[in-house]
C-alpha cells in the first residue's frame, strides 16, 4: 500500500515538475520574446510623442512599462523626467495611454525648461507652453484621440504631467503579430507565465 502512495506521489511529482518546465520555457520563449517585440515597437511608435533616449526600461510590469532619464537644462541644471505607457498584454484593454511626468519631488521649473527637448508633438508642446491657447483634441497624424495637461497646482501654469490617449489598434502598429502571439494563451495562463520570466530575471539579476 505504501509503495503505491509513493509511486503515485512520484508521477504526480514528475507530471508537476514537467508542467512547471514547459511553463518556464515557454514563458522565456515566447512570453517575454513578445512582450519584449511589443515595447520596443511602442517606444519605437512614442517616439512622434516623446523622444525616449536608447535607454532600457527602469521598470517593466504586465500592464505598464516605464523609462525614466536625466536631462540637462541651458543653464546646466539636471533634472528628471519619466515616460509611462500601458502595455495592452491584456486583451480587453482597447485604449492606450501614455504619459510624460514631472517624478515627486523635481523642480517644476526645470521640467518646464526641458519641455522642448522632450516633447516631439508639437500639438502637446504648443498646449503646454501656453494653457490659454490649448488644443487638446485628436491627433489624426499621430494618431491619439485626445490629450489632457496637468499643472503644478490649480494656480500654477507649470504644466509637469502630459497624458495622450491612443486606441489600441492605432498605437500598437507593427506589433499585431506579437500580440497575437501572446493571446493565443488564457488571460490568467498569460500573466502566469509573465510572472514566472519576470520573476526569474529579478531574482537572476545583480
Amino acid at each position: 500500500m505504501k509503495r503505491k502512495v509513493l509511486i503515485s506521489f512520484a508521477i504526480i511529482l514528475i507530471f508537476l515538475i514537467s508542467i512547471f518546465i514547459y511553463a518556464f520555457i515557454i514563458s522565456f520563449k515566447v512570453v517575454k520574446q513578445n512582450t519584449d517585440n511589443i515595447n520596443s515597437k511602442l517606444k519605437e511608435n512614442f517616439q512622434n510623442i516623446v523622444r525616449i533616449p536608447d535607454i532600457p526600461p527602469s521598470l517593466r510590469s504586465f500592464t505598464k512599462t516605464v523609462y525614466t532619464w536625466e536631462m540637462i537644462t541651458n543653464e546646466k541644471e539636471v533634472t528628471t523626467v519619466t515616460f509611462i505607457h500601458d502595455t495592452a498584454f491584456d486583451r480587453n484593454i482597447n485604449k492606450i495611454f501614455a504619459a510624460l511626468e514631472m517624478p515627486q519631488g523635481q523642480d517644476a521649473s526645470l521640467f518646464v525648461k526641458v519641455m522642448p527637448a522632450v516633447v516631439s508633438d508639437a500639438q502637446a508642446l504648443s498646449s503646454a507652453q501656453d494653457l490659454e491657447h490649448t488644443f487638446l483634441g485628436s491627433n489624426e497624424t499621430i494618431g491619439y484621440n485626445k490629450i489632457e495637461l496637468f499643472t503644478k497646482d490649480e494656480n500654477s501654469t507649470q504644466v509637469t504631467k502630459i497624458i495622450w490617449e491612443f486606441e489600441k489598434e492605432k498605437a500598437v502598429t507593427g506589433s499585431e503579430e506579437f500580440y497575437e502571439n501572446l493571446y493565443k494563451y488564457k488571460d490568467f495562463i498569460l500573466k502566469a507565465l509573465y510572472a514566472i520570466q519576470r520573476t526569474t530575471l529579478i531574482i537572476l539579476s545583480p
